[in-house]
């Protein structure tokens, strides 16, 4: 019986131990959503000031405790050089794939625009083909299409929904398209064929841009950036030398730390605000669909 209740209290501490995980990571999640609104100045200001901030109260309070770790060796400068630049390499790596990650996945963002794009104008110019009252229908809906995706559809897009008009939208020009019944002795059959495959690739390429909005860096990479810019600090602090020189390289380093999470953190979702792509493709692709 004891073992038993054991267990089960056991099982219950897990339980809010995972729970406590998810309400920091949402926390998290809320912070950069956050900084997604703010103007590229202020919201690095921010994240720079709230590093810099940490490493000087600590280098005032902190340090001289830390500071005496290493007072029985004989150089321990030297030592604790040797770790910064070991430590600092293996930081700076991950850093790099970590920002050469976020720039990949903001250009695979803002090629799935154009793609879109282009599939819009090849369908509008394949529209044309179509015989009346067909053809009005069908170049009406797409143009209606448009307006929404470049307008309320991208606010949607900004906070990484899709725009439900814009998807009833592209239900009507599917049952639009199923319904037509093509011509054989003039050729329309192969005309609406090459339609329906260009319908597939826009359906393709417009999942694939609403899909990019929800991209982001895992948590627990996150967790590693952050531990990372601590473990930076603290072997800063293993140096013996004047306050005022730990101010100055403790400043200059997470200055420069918070920059590089301050650039990741705004890209890595890249539709998301201030910050977020416009739909400049799908606005040109709009102007050559005449009438407005």
């Amino acid at each position: 019986m004891c073992l038993r209740t054991q267990n089960v209290l056991g099982y219950r501490t897990l339980t809010v131990v995972y729970s406590g995980m998810g309400t920091i990571e949402r926390a998290g999640q809320v912070v950069i959503d956050w900084l997604h609104e703010l103007p590229p100045v202020l919201g690095a200001a921010f994240v720079c000031g709230c590093f810099l901030v940490v490493t000087l109260i600590g280098s005032a309070y902190l340090q001289p405790t830390f500071g005496r770790l290493l007072q029985g060796e004989r150089e321990p400068n030297t030592l604790v050089g040797l770790l910064l630049s070991t430590f600092s390499l293996y930081y700076g790596v991950l850093l790099a794939l970590l920002s050469v990650a976020v720039f990949a996945n903001y250009d695979k963002a803002q090629d799935t625009v154009g793609l879109e794009a282009t599939s819009l104008i090849a369908l509008y110019r394949e529209f044309s083909g179509y015989p009346e009252p067909v053809r009005t229908s069908l170049a009406e809906t797409l143009r209606r299409y448009v307006d929404e995706e470049t307008g309320s559809g991208w606010s949607e897009q900004h906070r990484n929904r899709a725009s439900g008009p814009g998807g009833l939208l592209v239900d009507e020009l599917n049952r639009q398209l199923v319904s037509f019944r093509p011509n054989r002795e003039t050729g329309e059959d192969v005309l609406h064929r090459e339609t329906l495959q260009t319908f597939g690739e826009f359906v393709e390429r417009r999942r694939a841009r609403i899909q990019a909005a929800g991209t982001s860096i895992p948590p627990v990479i996150w967790n590693v950036v952050l531990i990372g810019a601590v473990l930076n600090v603290f072997v800063l602090w293993l140096f013996d030398l004047k306050r005022m020189s730990h101010f100055i390289m403790g400043g200059v380093l997470t200055i420069f730390i918070g920059l590089v999470v301050y650039m990741v953190a705004v890209l890595d979702q890249p539709f998301r605000g201030a910050h977020g792509l416009p739909p400049d493709e799908l606005v040109e692709a709009r102007q050559q669909m005449n009438p407005r």
